[in-house]
Parts: C-alpha cells; structure tokens; sequence
C-alpha cells in the first residue's frame, strides 16, 4: 500500500451501493489492477472494497477482512466496470416501443455512474444518451431538454460532446431553426465515427430538410439509417416515416403509401405507427382530391 501515493486506508466492514455485476476493478497508471467487490466515490477519491489479510495477532489466526481503500483519480487509468447489458437491451426495447420498461432499465444505470461520470471507464455518458432517446421516443422533451443541456455542459469525450451536439440541433429543429440545425449536423457527420451519433445525425438532419421541403435531401437522410446504419434498430423507424414523408413531398404517393403499409405491417408496436396511420390519411385525402375531375 505504501506504494500507492494519494492512498487512503481504512479498515472494516462497509456498507456501498453498486450494481450487480462480476467485478468492478481499477487498473492504475503504474500497471498494476486492484480487484474490487464495488467501487464507489467520495470527492476525488475512489474507494475500492477488498479483501484485506490481517495477519495474526496476540493469539488470534491469520484471517481476511473486507475494507475500502481509496485511489485517487490521478492515479488511475480506467475503472474497469463490465459493460451495461443494457446498453444494448434498451435500444431494442426503444425500436420496439417498449418505452417505460426501456426507461425502468436504464433509469438504475444512468443513477449509479453519475457519481463516476468523469472518471475513465464510467458508462454514464452511454447510458445518458440512451435516457434521453427513449424520453424523445416518448415525446417527453420537457425532461428530455434539461438532461441534453447537462450532457452538453460536462461531456469531455469528443464522440459524446458531438453525439451532445445533435440532440442541441435537434431541438432546434423541433422550433424550426432547420438551417441553423443543419450547419450542426453537417459538422457532427465530418468529425464522427460512431455509427449511433451518426444515424442520429442523420435522421435530424432528414427532419430539418422534410421542414425546409428540400425532399429529396431528406429522403437521402433517411435512408442512410437502413444503408449504412442498419444496426441503429431504435431509428430504424424513425427513418422509415421520413422516408415516407419524403416520397409524399415529391408527390409519389404510391411510394409514400406502400412504405407506411410496410412500416406498420413490420413494425406494429413501434411509436411511429400511430404516425404512419395519419400520414396515409391524408395520402388518401390527396388521392380522392386528384381522382375528382377537375
């Protein structure tokens, strides 16, 4: 232990909260891993539950004894916390519509990292945008905002400051500041390589341009969600209604219809479905209007 500078000790049973998971260890800028039962933090300190061997003494054996020593943050490389499950459940309760239980999952998640968000190896920043994802899905922007709004203020990883970026554009897009929203997204497509930020991009930028009636642009949005990004299954469709929104704009309403028909045919517990009824609505509103002599 006298290895370890900025290194605190102390001694006995302790009660932590963590998640249930197999190992929470923290791998030091010297080399070394310090196996833990749970970690949690305390300023900047984090405190790693161990078993500790207390040596005998006065008659009494050799045993092992659980106790916490804590590391500061400078002295560590990553906190090695296994990857959320859920990082990859939710999406698929999100693309399905299962948008409580897609909340419930990642709500625990989202409270547990938020004492390690700027530490390396926290999944606070993963399971946020999540959050917010399934908050939009479920049109709830009124506590979606708030937390986009934090994001932007602490993220310091590149990939989520830009993934931050898009959803701050997206609600400009929602008050129709399309081209405002655009120069944001146009940048986020430059500088990203994750798939997700980049098929969120993609999919806001689709909106902007169905607002601005460039719909041709916004049909190419779309579609790089099925293109390129086809495992983004909670945008998938999202993307779908876009591109149908689009083919309506350019006029082909056998195109737009078939593919909300396909939408809630493939996808019937999605959120959109509710939408893509309305939307061939009026597809049949404007069929009746053409087919009527002039």
């Amino acid at each position: 232990m006298s290895d370890y500078t900025k290194l605190l000790f102390t001694l006995g049973l302790m009660a932590i909260t963590t998640l249930p998971v197999s190992a929470q260890n923290i791998l030091l800028k010297d080399g070394k891993t310090i196996v833990s039962k749970g970690l949690r933090r305390q300023g900047d300190i984090i405190m790693a539950t161990v078993d500790i061997p207390i040596p005998a003494l006065a008659g009494k054996p050799a045993r092992v004894q659980a106790g916490e020593i804590g590391y500061s943050l400078s002295v560590i490389s990553k906190l090695d916390f296994p990857e959320p499950p859920q990082l990859y459940t939710v999406p698929e309760l999100i693309a399905t519509g299962k948008l409580p239980e897609a909340l419930a999952q990642i709500e625990p998640i989202v409270r547990f990292y938020e004492s390690f968000r700027d530490a390396p190896g926290s999944w606070w920043e993963e399971s946020l945008l999540l959050k917010i994802e399934a908050l939009q899905a479920m049109g709830n922007f009124k506590d979606a905002d708030p937390l986009i709004d934090n994001l932007s203020r602490v993220a310091t990883a590149p990939e989520t400051v830009r993934a931050a970026k898009v959803f701050v554009a997206a609600k400009l897009t929602r008050r129709g500041d399309y081209a405002r929203a655009l120069e944001m997204f146009n940048q986020v497509m430059k500088e990203s390589t994750k798939p997700m930020t980049l098929a969120t991009a993609s999919v806001n930028m689709g909106q902007s341009y169905l607002g601005l009636k460039q719909y041709e642009s916004a049909l190419l949005a779309f579609l790089q969600i099925p293109v390129f990004y086809p495992r983004q299954k909670m945008l998938l469709t999202q993307s779908i209604l876009g591109c149908a929104k689009a083919y309506y704009g350019m006029e082909n309403l056998p195109k737009a219809k078939s593919t909300l028909e396909d939408l809630i045919k493939d996808y019937a517990s999605a959120p959109q479905v509710a939408d893509a009824k309305e939307e061939l609505e009026k597809i049949a509103k404007r069929e009746k209007a053409l087919a009527e002599p002039k």
